[in-house]
């Protein structure tokens, strides 16, 4: 019996082997085939998600290579050792073009609570493509933040009118814009959504931005909820 068990345990060993092999090859041809089919949409690194265009992603990796996410986090909103939160910062809010933002980037804040170092090595290009890249970042995070009102309190119609008047009325004739609200009758959700961001949810390279795109990506970096509940309190009321 114990030829017979031997020559058993040797087959069954053999076989094993056999399998094992077979599995491993198996698992690797698998492993590759994955890796393949995900290169093409891998846009995401330790830095974040790729930006959507060539001039943007100069910025991304700006500021990524100079370590701004750890700070300020990858997508503004999660800073952290005292730095500004970006996404809601007046500084930022008010930049064009790196105005503001270069001369904080190139100074620094070499003080205890943020010890932000200085960047005076950035050239001028360098500084707007991180500028636009910083805007870009918090245009996403304010429509995030802006886009659904289920906590938020109703907002008051006359506020929004004096906010149309103050912000809107230079590019929207009031006439116009609001006969056309009336007569197509949107819903609250609709309104919102056209408020905060009319045009397309992210640059493409090869579309230009319009006039009326980039003051609307501008009043999104600055409205708070108030603002848009309450235009959207004053447009809903127009019949």
């Amino acid at each position: 019996m114990l030829p017979i068990l031997q020559g058993r345990a040797g087959l069954a060993s053999r076989t094993l082997g056999a399998s094992s092999w077979t599995i491993v090859l198996v698992a690797v041809v698998c492993l590759a085939a994955g890796l393949l089919r995900a290169a093409p949409s891998q846009d995401r690194d330790a830095g974040g998600h790729r930006a959507p265009t060539v001039a943007l992603e100069r910025g991304r990796t700006i500021f990524v290579l100079n370590h701004c996410h750890f700070c300020h986090g990858e997508d503004l909103t999660r800073a952290t050792m005292g730095a500004a939160n970006l996404s809601v910062s007046p500084l930022v809010g008010g930049d064009v073009d790196g105005n503001a933002i270069g001369a904080i980037v190139r100074a620094g804040l070499p003080n205890l609570q943020t010890a932000m170092p200085s960047y005076a090595e950035l050239t001028a290009s360098e500084i707007v493509d991180l500028a636009r890249y910083i805007h870009y970042l918090r245009q996403q995070a304010r429509h995030r933040a802006l886009a659904t009102a289920a906590s938020a309190p109703a907002g008051d119609a006359a506020l929004g009118q004096r906010y149309f008047a103050a912000n809107c009325r230079s590019c929207h004739s009031a006439a116009k814009a609001l006969t056309g609200i009336a007569r197509n009758k949107y819903d609250s959700a609709t309104l919102r959504t056209r408020i905060l961001r009319p045009g397309p949810a992210a640059p493409a390279d090869g579309v230009a931005v319009s006039a009326g795109q980039a003051a609307h990506l501008r009043l999104l970096e600055n409205y708070t909820m108030e603002n848009v509940q309450d235009l959207v309190a004053y447009l809903s009321g127009i019949r």
